[in-house]
Formats: structure tokens, sequence, C-alpha cells
């Protein structure tokens, strides 16, 4: 299993081309085709100014989308001008309210979408709908990068959250590329149940799942020392000096503002290491 197809967003007035650049070298790598969105977004919605002032406003509005548009094409442009990786670059003007809707049809034909890290300021919000869209709408896995982080490289350690749920297994599934060139991967379980199934052997089947795809794998039961199970992982992924995180994403409303549950919330929003999710 590979990743053959990348995909990464470029908006002209984000602060963090990190989440780009790690997109680049990803590609480069694995050999991967390389998918650039371009996006200029029109933040203004009409019905909201008074008569008269709407059409003057969404003018200016449209023509601000398309400068940023055509600002984040000309990044792409001259980014990769002498790369030998393909790559294609996709501008585009997008509404904000069709922004999800969008990313949903374009990112369903890709294998791995690298996103920068919502992490607060003018375009947080607008990270967290494109980070939404691609877990929830699209379906496909995300790479989480951090400003400022480089792309995890291999031969590093990972940390993979596990509770044998659904959302943990497509994780594990779609990051068996990145787990099998690891130097080693951290099955991490928190508090297991003590009457569960696997009480005895708690995560033994997931290991000798890996082990069986090639994965150097091993389980390590943690304490619930703290009430956020992300912060734990977050703690312990730094203690062994590893290079991402790995977890399924959890989500308990279609609302946005609470779309993600207290773990995936506490990981997308402080993990200071690449994270990787998938639903």
């Amino acid at each position: 299993m590979s990743y053959k197809v990348i995909s990464t967003l470029v908006t002209a007035d984000s602060a963090n081309t990190t989440a780009a650049e790690a997109a680049i070298s990803l590609a480069d790598r694995t050999g991967a085709h390389l998918d650039f969105f371009a996006l200029g977004l029109e933040r203004t919605e009409a019905n909201f100014y008074y008569a008269g002032a709407e059409a003057v406003v969404m003018a200016e509005n449209a023509k601000h989308a398309k400068e940023d548009r055509d600002a984040a094409e000309a990044w792409v442009a001259n980014r990769m001008r002498g790369e030998i990786i393909p790559f294609t670059c996709f501008p585009a003007i997008v509404p904000n309210s069709a922004l999800q809707r969008f990313l949903a049809l374009r990112l369903r034909f890709t294998d791995l979408v690298v996103l920068p890290q919502p992490s607060g300021g003018a375009t947080s919000r607008q990270d967290s709908i494109i980070l939404e869209a691609c877990l929830f709408e699209a379906e496909r896995p995300a790479l989480i990068i951090p400003d400022s982080v480089a792309g995890p490289k291999p031969g590093g350690r990972i940390v993979l959250g596990w509770n044998e749920g659904a959302e943990a297994m497509s994780a594990l599934r779609a990051a068996l590329p990145f787990l099998q060139q690891a130097r080693q991967v951290d099955i991490c379980i928190i508090d297991p149940p003590k009457h569960g199934e696997n009480r005895s052997d708690p995560g033994g089947l997931v290991a000798e799942y890996l082990v069986r795809h090639g994965v150097k794998a091993q389980v390590d039961v943690l304490a619930k020392t703290e009430s956020n199970i992300g912060a734990i992982l977050i703690r312990k992924a730094q203690e062994i000096g590893a290079e991402m995180i790995v977890t399924g994403a959890y989500g308990h409303s279609r609302l946005r503002e609470a779309v993600f549950g207290g773990t995936s919330r506490e990981l997308i929003e402080n993990c200071p290491l690449p994270l990787f999710m998938a639903r």
C-alpha cells in the first residue's frame, strides 16, 4: 500500500506554508502525484447589507477573492518551478458557504490530504472548516502539520492511539505507509476495560495485525492520569521523541462548534508534532 495521490490547499492569507512544504516533500519521497487547490474565498454572503450596498460589497468581495486565488496559484507556480514531481494546480473561487461541498467533491479523489494545524488567528476557522470537510465530508485521512514543524520522515517513532473503535481502525489502515517505515510504533491503550474481550492481552490482536504488515510494534498500556486522553497521547509522544501521532477522528455532533470530541479537539489544537487522523 502506498499513497498515489496527495492533496494540499493553498490560500493567499495562509500564514502557514509548512503544510504545503510537507506535502511536496512527501510526494517527492513516495512518487505520488501532488494536487494543489489554490483557493480564493468569497467571505461575504448575500442579503447581509442594506439595499443598494449589497451589490457593491459583493463585487468588491469577488474582486478580492480573485486576487487571492491568483496569488495562491502564483505561489504554487513559483514554488514548483524546477521540481520534477508530477503535480496539478486547481485554482478556484469558492464562497464560504460552499467550501465544504466543494472540498467534499474534490478531496474524495485523493489518498491523503496534508493540512495546516488550526491554531488560532484569522485563518483558524477557515482551517477548521477545511479539516472537517476532509475528514467528515470527503472521508479522507488528513496529515495535520503544525507551523514551523517539518513533516514526518521515515525511521522515526510513531504513537498510535488505540481503543478498538472503528475510527481507530480506519486511521491505522490509512496510516500503514507511515507505520511500515517507522523505527517503532507504540500502540498506546489508555485504561483498557477490566472486563473486555481482550482483558488478558490488551492490544495483542492489533499488534499481531501490524507485525504481519511488516510494522515493528509494541503495546503500551497507560493509566488515565488526566481527564483528556489527547493530552496523555501528546505527553507520551514527547517522552519517547515520536515524530507523529496516529489516531481516529471522533465527532459527536454535526454542529461545527462541537463536531470533534474532546480527545480529537485537544490533539488538533495542541499537538506539537504531525498528527494523522482518519474516520
